[in-house]
This record gives structure tokens, C-alpha cells and sequence, in this order.
């Protein structure tokens, strides 16, 4: 056999080898559409009967406004026509934002902290490795904001288990207005039947008074944080504010507001949509991947596309507040003294890896989130592919609001 022979050979066998290496059916990247420019948002507009002070206007320091989702996909703000046509248009938007734990409230102690969870030590959202209650308040990121001067706000969903703190609606140190949901007599046998409560028919510890919001299209509990942030914007309007707004949207089990519900329907509103489909969705050859991948059982093609399109509608009750908090603050005259954050306490997956809609788990999906800052003036527009983390979060606030961090 020659020489020649015996090279062509080889080289055939190596090709082949490497050939069987690449999957049959390989998926292109997934490429999300750009949101309908002609759709117009439910904007809630509040009184402001002036814009706020030369005073205010001429102090240096920022008002902050975090708004914070709930187990959202990164690329899903891609159908977020006000976030994705003014907040990422204009801001910074960082294509590698992860979260350090992808779950909610380990991932929410490390935002208020800037610690991991080893340091914090909340594991998980239930006792007794995990909830608000082995969350350890007193020194974290509200305080140190409140000390520097600003006037702080929290509304809407904080850590998981907040209702079992005694005493019922307490208020945590650092928080001069407090609007959160309240989780009792939540049905503990079925997740989903429990997290409905977040959406409608809910109650809240309005500064330590329950207050009930019963089922109504005018009580979605998006729409009440959203007139929440509203008023807190209005008043009063000459001393730097810290507003954190916890969306519980798009959460399972996914609801949307009524006004949404035809929307991301087939011959309605003229919606564009595109499967989520990444190389790694439902992936079949997992030669690659721990033992415990293959005892997983996907969810099927319809079941992601009615999940991913559900948390979709959902999602627009949110950018809805974005465009209303946009509003109020040029109505305030604020639009370029504030800074906007937007970003999600954790991703989900949506068949990736096999997973069907799933946190907390070992994948890019799970730990990569929406990050986005929008502060006009201040940050120019780019695309920053530099990684950030939510433990970035309270350390960044804190120098941005001149606040002294105690090392704990």
C-alpha cells in the first residue's frame, strides 16, 4: 500500500469521524423580531401640577428607578416595543448581564447585598436554607441610599416568604414608602394556583397596613405598581429618590392584563412572533451532558409556544409601566436627572438543553437576564459585551448615590 494511499486514507477516515460529530438537524441562531413600531402603549398618566424644583434640577445626583421581572427570558424584551425602542435604543445594553444564583430569592439578597449567595447565605426561597426570613436587613442596599439622602420606595414583589415575617406587613429598615404583595392563604399544593394571587385578587402591606385588591380589570397587580411609581414620582419631587419596582410578571402561570390577551395571536394586531428555537433546544444527542439530562422530560414544541407566547402578553403590562414612567417623568421634568435599570432576578429556559421552562439551572439560560441601563445624558448608547452580574447591582448605586458601604 503506498504511501499516498494510505494519507488519503487517513485523512477520509478523520473527516468522517468529524462528520459525525456534527448534529444531523443543526438549528440556527435564534434571531427574535423588532416590535411592531405602530403599536401603541397604555400609558397611565397622573397629575403633575409643576415640574420640580431649580433646586432639585441642579443637584447632581441621579433618581434611580429599578424595575425588576420576574423569571424573564433574556432575549424576550426583544418584544418589548417601549424598552426595546427607548430603553435599548438609548441606553446601555449588556449583552452578558448573568446573575450569580438563578433563583428568586438568593438572586434578589445578592441585588440588595452585592454579595453571593455564600456570603448572604440564602440558598433558596423556603425555610430553612432560604426566604425573607434568613434574609439578614440590616445593612444592605435601601439603607445605605436612605443614609446618603434619598428618598426610597419599594413596590411590588420583594423575597420569597415576606408574609411569614412577623409582624404581618412588617417593613424592612431603609424603606420610606412600602407597597408590597402579601402571599397568605396561598395553595401550597399547586405553585401556579398560589403565584394567580400575584396577578389578581391580591393583597399588599401598603407601609404596614394590609390593604386587599380584589379581582378587577382595573386592579392587575402590573397596573398597581405602575400607578405605585407614578405617584411616588410625583411626590415630592426636590430630593433624590430610590424607586425599586418588583414586577411579578412574567412568573408563571404567565397572566396577562385583559387589554393584552388577543395579542401574539394568530391574524390579530398584527403581532410578529418567531419560535424560540436555539441550537440547544429539546437537543436530542446529549452524549455531552450529565446523566440526569436524559431523565428529563421536554416539554413538547406546542408547549413551549403557548408558554413562550403567554409570558410574552404578559410582558406587556411591564413595558407599558416603562412607557408610563417615561411619561411622568418628562411631566415631572426629571427625564434627565433619572436613571433607569431594567433587568430580571433570574432567566428561564424555554426547552433549552431540554429543560422546558425552567430556573435554576446549570445553562446560559437560566443565568442570563435582560440588563439594560437607560440614562440620557449620562451614558451614550451602546452594545457592552463586558460581563456585569446583579451582584454589581448595590455597589453601583451606592457610588453612585455618594452612600458609605459598611463591610459586613
Amino acid at each position: 500500500m503506498s504511501k499516498l494511499f494510505k494519507l488519503t486514507f487517513a485523512m477520509l477516515a478523520c473527516s468522517l469521524i468529524l462528520a459525525s460529530c456534527i448534529p444531523a438537524n443543526a438549528a440556527t441562531p435564534y434571531n427574535p423580531p423588532t416590535p411592531i413600531l405602530s403599536h401603541n402603549p397604555t400609558i397611565f398618566d397622573i397629575d403633575i401640577e409643576s415640574p420640580a424644583s431649580a433646586e432639585r434640577l441642579n443637584d447632581p445626583r441621579l433618581n434611580i428607578i429599578y424595575i425588576l421581572t420576574d423569571d424573564q427570558p433574556y432575549h424576550t424584551v426583544e418584544y418589548m416595543p417601549t424598552v426595546k425602542n427607548k430603553l435599548m435604543s438609548n441606553g446601555v445594553v449588556f449583552e452578558n448581564g448573568l446573575v450569580t444564583t438563578p433563583l428568586c430569592c438568593p438572586s434578589r439578597a445578592s441585588i440588595f447585598t452585592g454579595d453571593y449567595a455564600h456570603n448572604h447565605q440564602v440558598y433558596t426561597n423556603t425555610m430553612p436554607q432560604g426566604s425573607a426570613q434568613k434574609f439578614n436587613d440590616s445593612e444592605y442596599m435601601a439603607i445605605w441610599l436612605q443614609e446618603a439622602g434619598y428618598r426610597t420606595g419599594y413596590l411590588g414583589k420583594y423575597l420569597n416568604g415576606y408574609a411569614d415575617l412577623e409582624p404581618l406587613g412588617y417593613v424592612p429598615p431603609g424603606w420610606d414608602e412600602w407597597n408590597v404583595f402579601l402571599g397568605k392563604n396561598l395553595d401550597n399544593g399547586n405553585e401556579d394556583a398560589g403565584n394567580l394571587q400575584y396577578y389578581f385578587n391580591f393583597s399588599m402591606s401598603e407601609n404596614g397596613t394590609s390593604v386587599v385588591y380584589p379581582k378587577s380589570n382595573y386592579n392587575f397587580s402590573a397596573d398597581v405598581v405602575t400607578n405605585g411609581a407614578l405617584a411616588f414620582i410625583r411626590d415630592p419631587r426636590d430630593e433624590p429618590f430610590f424607586l425599586m419596582l418588583g414586577y411579578y410578571n412574567p412568573h408563571s402561570p404567565f397572566i396577562s392584563a385583559p387589554r393584552h390577551k388577543d395579542t401574539f395571536r394568530k391574524g390579530t394586531d398584527c403581532w410578529d412572533w418567531v419560535q424560540y428555537r436555539p441550537p440547544s433546544f429539546n437537543e436530542k444527542d446529549i452524549r455531552d451532558k450529565p446523566d440526569y439530562i436524559g431523565d428529563l422530560s421536554p416539554l413538547s414544541e406546542t408547549e413551549i409556544d403557548t408558554v413562550h407566547k403567554q409570558m410574552l402578553r404578559s410582558l406587556l403590562s411591564v413595558d407599558d409601566g416603562v412607557a408610563s414612567i417615561l411619561a411622568a417623568l418628562e411631566k415631572a421634568g426629571l427625564s434627565k436627572n433619572t436613571m433607569i435599570v431594567y433587568m430580571s432576578d433570574n432567566g428561564l429556559t424555554l426547552g433549552d438543553h431540554r429543560f422546558g421552562a425552567s430556573k435554576n439551572c446549570p445553562y446560559e439560560a437560566c443565568v442570563k437576564i435582560p440588563f439594560i441601563i437607560y440614562a440620557p445624558g449620562y451614558y451614550e448608547h451602546r452594545m457592552e459585551s463586558r460581563i456585569v452580574a446583579n451582584i454589581d447591582i448595590a455597589p453601583t448605586f451606592a457610588d453612585l448615590a455618594g452612600a458609605v458601604i459598611l463591610i459586613m
